[in-house]
């Protein structure tokens, strides 16, 4: 993924969300709603139940947090689940940094 610009870097990182509520969300329609200076929203709708997560765009842009990385974030941390408890709500999620749950870690 080096080389990548910013706007690949962002897209990549946002299709990685989108391919994870789609598998979790099955039949759900799936929107955006893009505040580029603070949060990443993006709704999943079914018509009859809505479901929000807000992730910040420092998420979207930061190198550290690689696709793979968002996306075993999202797995890991049962994020659908949480936007369920959550409902119209929204779920605001912060990936941990996979530093700070190793042994040792700060």
């Amino acid at each position: 993924m080096t080389g990548m610009n910013d706007e690949a870097w962002i897209k990549a990182n946002i299709e990685v969300v989108d391919n994870y509520l789609k598998g979790e969300f099955v039949n759900f329609a799936i929107a955006h709603q893009a505040d580029n200076t603070r949060t990443h929203t993006v709704t999943v709708d079914n018509g009859k139940k809505r479901f929000r997560l807000l992730v910040g765009w420092p998420i979207f842009v930061e190198r550290q947090l690689t696709p793979a990385r968002i996306a075993r974030g999202l797995r890991n941390e049962h994020v659908a689940e949480k936007m369920r408890l959550h409902g119209e709500d929204g779920y605001h999620w912060t990936p941990l940094h996979e530093d700070t749950t190793q042994p040792g870690g700060l």
